[in-house]
């Protein structure tokens, strides 16, 4: 799980959320050397059987510099992705309180060069970013659906994926989130997706910028560290 590939801004604590580029270059790299397989969440779901070395890289939120940064690094390694976006949102607004420099999301023309090269996949992260926990079931199935909506009309594909804003999720929001249509659903649990276990809430392993390259390996290869 990924948010921002970008450098880092002076000492905000929300460089956590931000990879620098040489370090995902780097993360990237070494899944490349050791064989590691790619897939979108969504093509991994549909095998019979999943290789031993498989492995999704994630994007919450859909910043512009998934495109500007990760994109090539993506490419030169072959690698896929899903990101999951707000949709026709411009910069992330909901960081506001979080953040000194609030950042740019995804043009629709930078979405659909991604879309175009078969490595990314474009799910769905709400209409606004909300805590899906706090609102009711009107204002849920609103920002679920139409969401999805959106991403559709952007890639001219079924959105099959979705991310729980903050990861926050319950039994009422996972229904909701089925009958939205989605195929399958991320949360912010740390952990390793194992074939059988529940499509709508699948665990990841949340790479932060603040770590170094060691935190990575020992995440990767032997799930430790706090996300």
């Amino acid at each position: 799980m990924y948010h921002s590939i970008s450098e880092h801004i002076g000492k905000e604590k929300h460089n956590k959320w931000r990879v620098k580029p040489e370090d995902f270059e780097k993360q990237m790299n070494w899944f490349y050397k050791n064989n590691w397989k790619s897939f979108t969440i969504s093509e991994l779901l549909k095998l019979d059987n999943i290789p031993e070395k498989s492995f999704v890289i994630t994007f919450d939120d859909g910043f512009e510099d998934n495109f500007l940064n990760a994109f090539p690094i993506l490419q030169k390694y072959g690698f896929k992705a899903t990101i999951y976006l707000v949709p026709n949102q411009k910069i992330n607004h909901w960081e506001e309180k979080n953040t000194s420099v609030l950042s740019n999301l995804l043009k629709e023309e930078q979405i659909l060069v991604m879309q175009d090269s078969g490595l990314i996949e474009f799910g769905s992260h709400t209409l606004s970013h909300v805590n899906l926990s706090t609102i009711n079931d009107e204002t849920l199935c609103i920002e679920l659906r139409k969401s999805k909506e959106e991403v559709e009309k952007i890639t001219k594909k079924e959105s099959e994926a979705f991310a729980y804003p903050y990861g926050k999720f319950d039994e009422r929001i996972v229904k909701a989130v089925k009958e939205a249509g989605y195929k399958n659903a991320t949360v912010v649990k740390r952990g390793l997706f194992s074939q059988g276990d529940d499509i709508f809430t699948i665990k990841r392993i949340g790479i932060l910028g603040t770590e170094s390259f060691f935190d990575f390996f020992l995440k990767i290869t032997r799930i430790r560290n706090k996300l």
